[in-house]
């Protein structure tokens, strides 16, 4: 095996890590930091580490926190919790609406990721969150008409920017949350005007992967 070049100090931390791209209720992730031990700032990205978790916030897309995590000791052995936002797909999910990852599909370039197509992530033992299953796209304007029929072909509720890699890196399935902060239609894509909702839905999701075990 070629030895690596890249070798960062590795930080040893509590073996629960929640990953969120961005918090979107700022006031409370205000007040949340204030309870940590210690933060750290690592490439951008804030590392607020608590007794028995670590929240790793301020990162986009996959190549971004794959990165970050290079930073960690035995990161493959912490059990991860991601919570993030995504563009709905399903008409039916039309506001800010947490939803429990049950599998994630590749696109693009990340088909040559994996041989697997799709991946399983873990289930919560008690969530009553929507599940659904979605894609990640490696940037942004991917979707096009034919790729949204493609993925609603597929009966796709989602699509995000980091899980399907992620759940490449690890090697393993992981626990997340996505809250939908928009929609994508074949007229286009549509922002949910109800940024009230989206912080209320997205603490709630917080509060979820929090108190779970």
């Amino acid at each position: 095996m070629n030895e690596l070049l890249f070798k960062p100090k590795k930080f040893d931390l509590p073996g629960r890590l929640i990953l969120i791209p961005r918090f979107w209720h700022r006031e409370y992730y205000a007040a949340l930091k204030e309870e940590a031990a210690t933060t750290l700032e690592i490439l951008q990205c804030e590392i607020s580490i608590f007794a028995d978790f670590t929240l790793i916030e301020g990162f986009l897309g996959y190549p971004h926190i794959l990165t970050i995590l290079e930073f960690i000791e035995n990161v493959r052995e912490k059990e991860i919790f991601f919570l993030g936002t995504a563009g709905s797909l399903n008409e039916q999910i039309d506001h800010p609406m947490p939803l429990q990852v049950t599998e994630i599909y590749s696109s693009a370039i990340l088909k040559h990721f994996a041989a697997e197509e799709s991946f399983q992530l873990k289930p919560f033992a008690a969530c009553d969150f929507r599940k659904a299953a979605g894609v990640t796209v490696d940037i942004i304007q991917r979707e096009t008409l034919s790729w949204l029929k493609e993925q609603k072909s597929k009966g796709l509720d989602f699509v995000e920017m980091e899980l399907f890699p992620l759940r490449v890196y690890l090697g393993k399935p992981f626990y997340a949350i996505v809250v939908t902060s928009d929609i994508l239609k074949e007229t286009g894509g549509e922002f949910f005007l109800n940024k009230k909702l989206l912080k209320k839905e997205f603490v709630k999701a917080y509060e979820q992967i929090s108190t779970s075990s």
